[in-house]
């Protein structure tokens, strides 16, 4: 059995960032593919809830991850989770496998009776919500800090010692990472096989964006995706490979301590009150805020608050008492949904006069003025990484389209021959298809503009290119 599907991800790695001299394997995949060169990340720009998103086809709302940090509104409407193990695998234990609300890449492709296998290198969370139910479909997740089915785990680091430690520079876990994926994974023999390096994101939240440490681990990266290829395609089989991130990135300038500027407001807030009516989870250059009852008006009075705040980009919600043509609805950022928070806020951005990748800085909830950070709503931060690559595709073309994180999942569904359910909200990514019509790519998109957020759309799809 050979891998069918390849998808490598470079967490946090712009489109800029892709040379012949820094990252030839990548460059030459793209000039031998298709470069998707206005895709789109979700909002929140945050790694776990856009590896949801690249994995289920949907938006956070309706997958229900709905960022690094949030609160899980059906279990706990006052607790913050970091979206980590154990917290994630006891929330899927709790809900009976339904920690997301639809099904996983792996779990479509597992009821026809094909594989997955994941190698990743980021966070426990990124590599869980990607599979939260693989031992239930004889498939394999493996992270540093465990492995979905748990038997794996010793197995592993008897055979290639402790996993690295995820430090920047995170040289040694992105070998690793290649490794086992070479190594073990491909032993699985998985239809669909899943590499996550940490690079350059772990390097840039240290040093800063595309900073020389950055530089020199995604070059490292892409000699392991050489590595990787030339393992399975020793047996001249070429699967089809999409090279993915996760968002952009904006360098810090500032650095706001939002529960205490909500405390000295006069909010009652968790963390600084017994009796909080403000429940804040900060996502780097995003604030998701919850409201458990909404009824004694604080809603109203944090907006009118926020409004006047220097540290405020653009402020979403769906509050009745509120809504106007100032704000942006939750709906248009892709936030509706059961565990939706009740005011989505980005903190400031602006343009640097720099050249890409350092084109956006902007205030952050965390971090150190100076490194890298995303979370937030700028188009630095909204725009990502898509190239696909392989037998399926078109060569040598630049697509102008509009794509997104969400289109993953139906395009893979459809290169093998599965139906795409009909909750899916991407889109199979037709015009870079060798077998399709012939579909322009050098369109530019139609852009909508809704209260303080920007979206293209194509078709009946829309994809949001910035808010704030």
């Amino acid at each position: 059995m050979v891998v069918r599907i390849l998808i490598v991800a470079f967490d946090g790695l712009q489109p800029s960032q892709i040379s012949p001299e820094r990252m030839p394997n990548v460059n030459r995949l793209a000039d031998q593919g298709v470069r998707f060169l206005h895709n789109h990340c979700v909002f929140p720009t945050v790694t776990r809830t856009n590896s949801a998103s690249l994995v289920t086809g949907v938006n956070p709302g309706t997958h229900g991850i709905t960022a690094n940090k949030s609160v899980f509104t059906d279990i706990d409407a006052e607790e913050v989770v970091d979206a980590l193990v154990p917290q994630l695998s006891e929330i899927n234990h709790q809900t009976d496998g339904n920690l997301l609300f639809v099904p996983t890449l792996g779990e479509l492709i597992g009821s026809e009776n094909l594989k997955w296998a994941s190698a990743i290198g980021g966070t426990s969370g990124n590599a869980f919500v990607q599979h939260p139910n693989a031992d239930k479909h004889g498939h394999l997740v493996m992270h540093p800090e465990f492995t979905n089915p748990p038997e794996h785990h010793g197995i592993i680091e008897e055979r290639f010692g402790k996993w690295p430690p995820k430090n920047a520079p995170a040289a040694e876990l992105v070998i690793r990472t290649a490794d086992v994926a070479m190594e073990y994974a491909l032993e699985q023999n998985p239809d669909v096989l899943m590499v996550w390096f940490p690079e350059p994101d772990t390097s840039q939240h240290a040093f800063g964006v595309d900073s020389a440490e950055a530089q020199e681990m995604y070059t490292l990266a892409d000699g392991q995706l050489r590595r990787l290829l030339e393992a399975i395609c020793r047996d001249d089989v070429t699967p089809d490979t999409f090279i993915v991130s996760d968002h952009g990135y904006s360098t810090i300038d500032e650095v706001i301590d939002v529960p205490a500027k909500l405390a000295d407001a006069g909010f009652a807030v968790a963390g600084k009150s017994q009796s909080p009516e403000i429940i804040i989870a900060e996502n780097g250059g995003s604030v998701l805020l919850y409201i458990p009852n909404e009824k004694t008006g604080v809603g109203t009075r944090l907006i009118e608050w926020l409004v006047d705040q220097p540290w405020v980009g653009a402020i979403a919600t769906d509050i009745d008492q509120v809504r106007s043509e100032e704000f942006t609805s939750l709906e248009s950022l892709g936030l509706v949904g059961t565990r939706s928070p009740d005011i989505a806020v980005t903190l400031r951005s602006s343009l640097t006069g720099k050249a890409s990748p350092n084109v956006a800085s902007g205030a952050a909830a965390g971090g150190q003025v100076g490194v890298g950070s995303h979370g937030g709503g700028s188009s630095a931060e909204m725009h990502n990484t898509l190239i696909a690559h392989g037998p399926s595709f078109k060569s040598g073309v630049n697509s102008y389209l509009p794509s997104g994180n969400i289109d993953v999942l139906p395009t893979i569904l459809t290169l093998l021959g599965l139906h795409v359910p009909d909750h899916v909200q991407g889109r199979v990514l037709r015009e870079a298809l060798s077998n399709s019509e012939t579909v322009p790519t050098n369109i530019q998109p139609a852009l909508v503009e809704h209260g303080s957020s920007r979206l293209a759309t194509f078709g009946n799809y829309s994809y949001l290119c910035e808010f704030g």
